[in-house]
């Protein structure tokens, strides 16, 4: 067989128990507090963006980290990582896509997201599961460390 083209990105899926409504609110307030709170690892360089249906429409959602836009009014730029949540059956599927984000990070994204679907609470330890601000590539150069104040003369 011939070899195929490599993919960008990647995606993986999988089954989730409760309605796609429920798993969309667990992911999506883990989410809000662990990715994008104080101190989380998407906060500075990247925007949350979410859409769900209503359960009586199936409740499909779709959860969407875009790199921050700081050139234009809008701050969502392009999209850098996806979370699919739709009805199977009686189960939830879990579809995620990595577009752009370093692997390490995106698979703590993953995990994070698998966790809070099945119902977990809370956030991981930044020093165990691959989140810091090296995991992205930065926009530009960091800073040379802090500067101390000038003593004040009396």
């Amino acid at each position: 067989m011939p070899s195929l083209p490599e993919l960008t990105g990647s995606l993986s899926e999988s089954s989730i128990v409760g309605t796609p409504t429920e798993v969309y609110e667990r992911i999506a307030r883990g989410a809000i507090a662990c990715w994008f709170g104080t101190g989380g690892p998407l906060k500075r360089e990247y925007v949350y963006d979410a859409e769900a249906a209503p359960p009586s429409q199936g409740g499909r959602a779709e959860i969407s980290i875009h790199e921050r836009n700081r050139k234009y009014d809008t701050p969502k730029g392009p999209r850098a990582f996806r979370i699919t949540i739709a009805p199977e059956k009686e189960q939830t599927t879990l579809a995620f896509e990595n577009v752009t984000l370093a692997d390490p990070l995106a698979l703590s994204l993953e995990a994070d997201a698998r966790r809070w679907g099945a119902g977990a609470i809370g956030c991981t330890a930044t020093a165990t599961n691959g989140w810091s601000e090296s995991a992205t590539e930065p926009s530009s150069p960091p800073a040379e460390g802090k500067k101390k104040p000038a003593p004040n003369s009396h």
